[in-house]
Order: C-alpha cells, then structure tokens, then sequence
C-alpha cells in the first residue's frame, strides 16, 4: 500500500556533508511536523450515522444501538436480537486560507492569492453485527469502522505548500470486538479489544534557500516530499458502564485506550531543488521507522427517556497532549559521493508536537412521532486541538460548533433505515503569532527560513449519511 510518485528522483548537490544529511530529516519534518489534525486532533467530533443524527450524545444508550460498540460498549447489552448494520457516510471540509502578506527586503509587499481545499468529499463506511447468546446475561458485537475525518489538497505552488500539499489517501480505521454482561437490571459493563490501524500519505515542500542566492520561496529551491506511513496492528481496547438509578435515568461511561501506530519501514520520497547547486551528490535508502501516539479519550453520558422522548447530554475528554512529538528513526538512509567525506549516514531525530487535550460538550435526544418513525437532533460543541501557534492548513482544528438531525424508518419487522444530516460550523481564525515555518536543513537557528502560517483561514463542513439495520 505504499504510495509513490514517479516524478521523485532523488538527487543531492555539491554543499556541506550537514547540509545535504538534513534535506533527508526536513523533508521528513515538512510532512510530518505539527500539522497533523482535522479536528480535535485527528477525528470529527462524531462518528456512526444514528449517533450522527443526535450529535454523538450515546454514551448513555437507552435502546439498541451498535453505535455503542465504539462511544460504550455496555450499551450493546441492550441488543434483543441479532442485528446487522451498514452505513455510509459522506463528509467535506470546505477550507479558504489567505496567506498575510510579507514584508520583502526591499521594502516592498509581497501579497499572495487565497488558495481553498481541492480534496473530493470523503466516503466513511462501517460495517457491524452483534446480539445476545445463550447466556441471557452475556452480549456480543463486533465490526470494522473509520473515524469521521476529511482529506486536504492544495496547489503544488500555492502559497500554502510548505505546510501541506495532498494528505489524500490517508485513513485511520478499527476492527473491533466486544462482550457486554448485564450485572444486574440496572447495572451493565463490556470490554472491546480493537486492532487500530492506519496509512498516512503526505506530500509538502521544503525549502533549499541557503541565504546566498535566490530567496527563501524561489521554486527552484523547494525540496518536494511525499511520506507514507503504514500501520496494520496497533492493539488497543475500549470499556465501559451504564447504569439505570431510576427507570427515566441511564448514566454511562466509558474509556478508549491510547493506541500507538508505528512502521518500521515508513517511505520518504524527495525531489531535490531543480536549481544547478544540487546536481551531483545522491542518497541511498528512503524508508525510516516513524511512531505516531494516539491518545486516551473518557466519555461520561447522562439520558433522561420517557416514552415517546429521550434527550443525553455528554462530555467527552480527548487527551491529545499525548502527542508531544514523532520519532523518526532513518532505516540506513545515506548521502553518497560527497567530496571529501564518501558516505554519510542520516541519524535518527524527533519531531516536536504542540497538541492540546480536547473536550466536547454533546446533548441530543430522540422523539418518537409513531410506530415507525423516530426524528433525532442535537448540538455540540468542541474545543479545537491545535493552538494559535501551530494552527495550519493541515491542523485545521478550530473551536467547533455542530448542528445535527436525523430520522430512523422501520420498513418492517426487521429492517430500519437511517439517516443524518450534520452541519459543522467553525468559526473564521485568524493567526497572527504563527511559529510554523519553513522546513530548510541549513538553518538550524531560523535565522532565513519564514513564517509561513499567518493568515485568515476560513472553514465550513458538513455531514451526511444512511444506514440500514437488519435484525435477524
């Protein structure tokens, strides 16, 4: 699954033995430094057509939900019969960012256009099956599912490049398995082990400029890099509560486990300055071992239910500070045929990160209009994950304002539909005290390289999708 572009073609130049060992490690950093997020971190503040529907509040599920098996999976406890579910979801983040101008040595203004994401919308699928056993105690659920997060891709030459170009491709998902047992009428746990895994596919740019000649944004001087990271078993587990106080009362609770994705044989691809100053040199080797930490997230519910409404209201803790940097570890990478000094191995490094821990506040409920058809809404709130100093076209994290509805059709017996509509509302974002620079090897000290993430960053999102529920 490892993803490469044809027009990489690795090459080098004459300069410092320093110099060239560090076009290795930034054009690693350009891809991977801290500008990995799409909300709070890496996922949307929901997940799950239904959940969709009232705004992720199912931390206190009430009635069968297999949604339960991600935010609590006490919840499945509720399941009656078997059931299948399959749902769909399509997601967008529609984003504009205008890059404040900057001073030239001159004295002059350079301004740059507006550059907006060009990524397709995002198709999210899941697939999960569970019910009771012959135990009437003991419940199971298992699945396959993808956390609600959106692609970016911008201008190769825009003025956004050196923060990201194209993440298309990436994708985080779960194989999850998990029992629920009913203590008693009023009182259920479960337990969830998943596999967690992921591919995360980057493309930015670098920056050559050495402080002799040309300036720091000349496109002859950009360093073009393309890093894949791949991780198929990551094992981490889930486990939570509800409990029933009084019959109109369900409190629940859960914990998803922090997981860790690491590859030992993470790709880096790099197209070197088109300038004359890097024509003779090469490099051997492009895969390093890079480890990328996930965080804890608790989630606590509280659900009021009568018999046609039922309203949650929940909080959920994200523990994104986790991820206080990426280890980078080159796999033998070498710089070749430098005069003087042969061969040169690349050592391994870390990537500081900037995260925030997050938290969301949830309240939506049900309403049932008759037999067959329930309505559903919700609001939510979230706290962005990345700050003002970090913040990029890549950490697009604001502050985060959900709306949400939704309906379930039974067309028998045994089938129902569902659907969702979500609207994310975020607030325009204004950055002024950016410390997102250029990556370039030659400046240790940040004496040439610029600031590159001021600007006003304008964004919008939604949310869409249909499930079909299949008792049996």
């Amino acid at each position: 699954m490892r993803s490469k572009v044809s027009m990489f073609k690795r090459t080098s130049q004459k300069n410092s033995a320093p110099l060239l060992a560090g076009l290795i490690a930034a054009t690693t950093l350009a891809a991977l430094a801290p500008r990995n997020a799409d909300a709070a971190g890496f996922f949307l503040p929901t997940r799950g057509v239904a959940s969709t529907g009232r705004a992720a509040a199912s931390v206190a599920p009430h009635a069968a939900d297999l949604d339960s098996l991600w935010y609590n999976p006490a919840g499945i406890t509720l399941l009656e019969d078997r059931a299948l579910l399959l749902d769909l979801a399509v997601l967008d983040t529609q984003v504009t960012f205008s890059r404040a101008p900057r001073q030239m040595p001159d004295g002059s203004t350079r301004t740059y256009e507006p550059v907006q994401n060009q990524a397709p919308p995002q198709t999210i699928p899941q697939i999960l099956v569970g019910g009771p056993t012959k135990n009437p105690r003991l419940f199971w659920a298992a699945g396959a599912y993808t956390p609600y997060a959106s692609g970016n891709r911008y201008p190769i030459d825009g003025a956004q490049r050196y923060v990201l170009i194209d993440n298309t491709g990436s994708g985080l998902g779960y194989v999850h398995a998990a029992v629920g047992y009913k203590i008693s009428d009023t009182l259920s746990v479960g337990v969830g082990l998943q596999n967690f895994m992921g591919v995360f596919r980057v493309v930015s740019t670098g920056s050559g400029y050495a402080g002799m000649f040309g300036d720091p944004e000349d496109e002859d001087l950009d360093i073009l890099a393309e890093t894949t990271v791949s991780s198929f078993f990551s094992p981490t587990a889930n486990l939570g509560a509800t409990w029933k106080p009084h019959a109109s009362w369900t409190v629940g609770a859960s914990l998803q486990l922090p997981a860790r994705l690491r590859d030992g044989n993470a790709t880096i691809d790099t197209r070197m300055p088109t300038h004359p100053a890097y024509d003779n040199a090469t490099t051997t080797g492009n895969e390093a071992e890079i480890a990328v930490p996930f965080p804890l997230h608790a989630r606590l519910g509280i659900r009021h239910a009568t018999s046609r409404t039922n309203v949650e209201l929940a909080v959920v803790y994200q523990r994104w500070s986790t991820l206080t940097e990426v280890e980078v570890s080159p796999n033998e990478v070498e710089i070749d045929g430098v005069p003087g000094v042969g061969a040169m191995p690349v050592a391994p490094f870390v990537l500081p990160q900037h995260f925030r821990d997050s938290i969301s506040v949830h309240l939506g409920g049900e309403w049932i209009l008759n037999d067959r058809l329930i309505a559903r809404g919700g609001y939510a709130f979230e706290r962005g994950a990345v700050p003002d100093a970090t913040y990029s076209v890549f950490a697009l994290d604001p502050d985060k304002h959900m709306l949400s509805l939704g309906a379930g059709y039974d067309l028998n017996a045994r089938l129902r539909l569902d659907l969702s509509a979500a609207a994310l509302i975020m607030p325009t974002r204004v950055i002024t005290d950016s410390e997102v620079r250029q990556i370039n090897p030659s400046d240790e000290n940040d004496e040439i390289t610029l600031v590159v993430g001021n600007g006003t960053y304008e964004h919008f999102g939604y949310i869409a999708g249909l499930s079909a529920r299949y008792f049996f």
